[in-house]
């Protein structure tokens, strides 16, 4: 796809900008994580759980006008990863740590420097660090709230001519999980997914996409 390496070429001072920042948003977001149904209650921490392997593929018919300034692109997205139960909390509910390779991201959308002519752009990356709070609602069902955040290396600048090809993601999510086994699951539900530079290139706009996804679980 011709991926260039030259991308992560930045000054250091720049790169420790990204970073804090992107440290920064995560820190928050993981507090609002955090927050949601009294975690403040007693906790547990757990040792030695196994990892659970997850695929997940979702779809987004348009962008929004958000965080993001280009609208009316169309994405999708492949994700392949673990999640590690690491605390556990009263009424069966559940702190998982996850991390997914994310080996393509596509994005159909109106490019600016070509007067908002649709262009085609793919990338791939990883995220290395999310949280996702799990609370069951039934024995055949639970709901899941959850942050990521992610790098992705895409095949040309994006989405403007003086964007970047390396960018940065973040992506609360809420899902359904239901439980087909003591095995496998499957988990269906929202993800507001960000993708821009931070500001690290000439032109940052951003895209805010509305994914649908699916997950399937297996322990």
């Amino acid at each position: 796809m011709g991926f260039n390496l030259d991308a992560f070429n930045f000054s250091s001072h720049k790169t420790k900008e990204v970073l804090s920042r992107t440290i920064k948003s995560l820190l928050v977001l993981v507090f609002i994580v955090f927050s949601i149904n009294g975690l403040s209650v007693a906790q547990e921490k757990l040792k030695n759980q196994p990892a659970q392997f997850r695929l997940w593929s979702g779809y987004s018919f348009s962008s929004v006008y958000l965080l993001g300034k280009t609208k009316n692109a169309t994405s999708s997205i492949v994700g392949i990863g673990f999640r590690k139960a690491i605390r556990a909390y009263p009424d069966n509910a559940l702190l998982y740590y996850t991390a997914d390779i994310i080996p393509i991201i596509h994005f159909d959308y109106p490019k600016r420097d070509q007067n908002n002519e649709f262009v085609k752009g793919t990338g791939f990356g990883f995220s290395p660090v999310g949280f996702l709070f799990q609370k069951k609602i039934s024995s055949l069902f639970s709901y899941q709230i959850g942050i990521s955040g992610s790098f992705i290396l895409m095949d040309a600048t994006f989405p403007t001519d003086k964007g970047r090809k390396l960018n940065y993601t973040f992506d609360p999510s809420f899902t359904i999980q239901t439980h087909f086994s003591k095995s496998v699951s499957l988990a269906t539900g929202y993800k507001f997914h960000h993708i821009s530079n931070a500001q690290t290139g000439s032109e940052n706009p951003g895209v805010d996409s509305n994914f649908l996804f699916l997950s399937l679980i297996i322990k």
